[in-house]
């Protein structure tokens, strides 16, 4: 990549202090960046490394101008500067990692009763069933499986070794990374109350992901015992995510790494989940909550509650609690004298 300062300050809607036909050629973090790369500063903790960074330019806010002694003389000003940042890594994406070419590899496995739009690109040994649609513009990478009547919309991209099980549909502009598998069986059993056995319950519904989902690698999403296992347009899932069957997540959910959510849990919209958070089933989270790491949910989760802990407590009862576990040595010992203490007391009595 190589762009002027000025150019760059156009294309994030940023304004610039300093030479506008300074050229950049990379983006960094503050302590690695270089002459030739641009950084970003947003939060305060970093203002000594950014003073002291050797970034071309810098993307920072306006009020964080006085806190930058020293450091890049060029300065790109904006309310959001990692998203400033964001921009020019997605220049250099592009650059890059250019799109394939447009086509269809006389080595992928294809019905041919499968229909695909204008611009479709099909990898090599990709497996895709009888009738299933395929919108324009859409690029299916190596190896990947699509099963029957599944739906793929427009300028999908679908990553290598992907999975999308039958009659599965995925919304316009959806990413998917590999490994991912989209409509396998959930887990589902029934104890023979004769012989204690676990017999099978099949999963006969389907996955419906809306626009604009981005999926991780390696993550699962089970179809639904009857009906839909449905993930709202704008959520963001990441790796190793297990969402189970029947699942209902609204709009722009995020999902960190190793989140699991049990059957029939559902969520409302700009809801967040931290690593390793673990819901129990049939259990509903409400608009704007946020689970924290490792939190272990039990039960409905409020509107805009902030949950830690498991199982799960406000987090400020929560971190009440953790505070007061950790003096639980001190007290433990002042208890353990004060027994004694008394103990001679009664002795003497």
């Amino acid at each position: 990549m190589k762009i002027t300062l000025a150019e760059l300050a156009e294309l994030t809607d940023s304004r610039l202090e300093g030479d506008g036909n300074y050229i950049v050629e990379g983006a960094a973090s503050v302590e690695d960046a270089g002459p030739a790369d641009v950084a970003f500063l947003e939060n305060q903790k970093y203002c000594a490394k950014a003073a002291a960074s050797a970034a071309g330019a810098l993307f920072l806010k306006e009020e964080d101008a006085a806190a930058v002694v020293g450091g890049p003389k060029n300065r790109l000003y904006t309310e959001s500067p990692k998203w400033g940042y964001a921009r020019v890594l997605e220049k250099i994406y592009n650059e890059k990692w250019p799109k394939e070419a447009v086509e269809i590899s006389p080595k992928a496995d294809i019905h041919h009763e499968a229909r695909f739009g204008p611009g479709v690109t099909v990898g090599p040994f990709t497996v895709i069933k009888r009738r299933t649609l395929i919108g324009d513009r859409t690029r299916i990478s190596a190896q990947c499986y699509i099963g029957y009547n599944v739906r793929i919309g427009k300028d999908c991209v679908i990553h290598p070794q992907v999975v999308i099980n039958d009659f599965c549909q995925i919304g316009d502009r959806t990413v998917i990374h590999s490994g991912t598998v989209i409509g396998g069986e959930g887990y589902g059993y029934a104890i023979d109350m004769k012989t204690g056995r676990h017999r099978k319950v099949h999963q006969v519904g389907r996955v419906v992901i809306e626009e604009d989902v981005e999926i991780g690698s390696n993550a699962t999403i089970d179809r639904a015992v009857t009906g839909e296992t449905v993930i709202g347009s704008g959520t963001k899932i990441d790796n190793l995510v297990q969402i189970g069957h029947n699942c209902r997540l609204g709009k722009n959910n995020l999902l960190v790494s190793q989140v699991g959510l049990a059957g029939s849990t559902t969520t409302g919209n700009q809801v967040t989940l931290a690593g390793q958070a673990g819901v129990a089933g049939h259990l509903t989270i409400g608009d704007g909550a946020i689970i924290t790491a490792q939190t272990g949910v039990m039960g409905d989760v409020a509107p805009k509650a902030i949950l830690f802990g498991s199982p799960a407590r406000p987090h400020r009862e929560a971190m009440k609690l953790q505070a007061v576990l950790s003096k639980l040595p001190d007290m433990y010992s002042f208890f353990k004298k004060a027994k004694a203490m008394l103990a001679k007391e009664d002795a003497h009595a």
